[in-house]
């Protein structure tokens, strides 16, 4: 079970909450707000911070770390639906709507996250009309992104599903070594990317065998090489 323990927001956390494109349009004295009632909670790597059908009760804004989103009460049959970064608020689409958690969030590695009440949010939002707005923005964005993952089902196969996500993961996590070689270590593992995809784990297999047969990557667990030489355009190849 996660503790919170209430302490004002640190400077490096407030830099991080006004930086979020949701929250930087609070006022000074709504900032002091926070401050004061903020708690600090640690997440230890497997822990879940919320479940699936649990009362929202505020918000978590995730400080550092790297936590996972899924769909079903039944942990062996979830699905990812997606990896919150530092800076990224959980909790906001069912605190608008007034309803229940309507997925689990877990840390993927230790992480650390902000609270806010349930009460205080809506405070903000009464007296600040523009953070409410900023959220229902961000939700329009992401029902932006479902639509295209779902446009992206039917139209495209399973290879050109993956390497667009391998391109999105190669920007986030990847790093280039002295030798020139891009390495990205994955956050996540082979059955949660054909989650995240919306297929079988042997169709991400066989996509996985055919880019390797081409010479473009080598996967070894969570271990991504995009070999020497290989761009964005020539992964997008056909």
């Amino acid at each position: 079970m996660v503790l919170h323990r209430k302490l004002g927001v640190e400077g490096s956390v407030k830099a991080q909450l006004m930086e979020s494109p949701e929250w930087s349009g609070l006022a000074e004295y709504e900032v002091q707000l926070v401050e004061q009632s903020v708690s600090i909670g640690r997440h230890e790597k497997g822990e879940v911070i919320f479940s699936e059908g649990d009362s929202c009760g505020g918000l978590y804004f995730l400080t550092s770390g790297l936590v996972c989103i899924r769909k079903a009460r039944s942990k062996p049959n979830s699905t990812l639906v997606k990896i919150a970064r530092p800076g990224d608020t959980l909790g906001y689409r069912p605190l608008l709507a007034a309803q229940n958690h309507r997925a689990s969030a877990e840390a993927l590695v230790a992480s650390t996250s902000c609270f806010v009440e349930k009460s205080l949010v809506e405070l903000l939002m009464r007296s600040n009309p523009t953070l409410g707005i900023n959220f229902l923005k961000r939700a329009a964005v992401e029902l932006g992104e479902a639509e295209e993952r779902f446009h992206q089902s039917v139209s495209l196969s399973v290879k050109e599903r993956f390497i667009r996500l391998l391109v999105a993961l190669q920007a986030e996590y990847g790093h280039v070594e002295e030798d020139g070689k891009m390495i990205v270590e994955l956050p996540v593992s082979r059955a949660d990317l054909a989650a995240m995809l919306g297929v079988r784990r042997e169709s991400l297999s066989r996509a996985i065998h055919e880019l390797s047969d081409e010479g473009l990557v080598q996967l070894i667990g969570r271990h991504l090489e995009l070999h020497e030489g290989q761009s964005d355009e020539n992964l997008y190849r056909d």
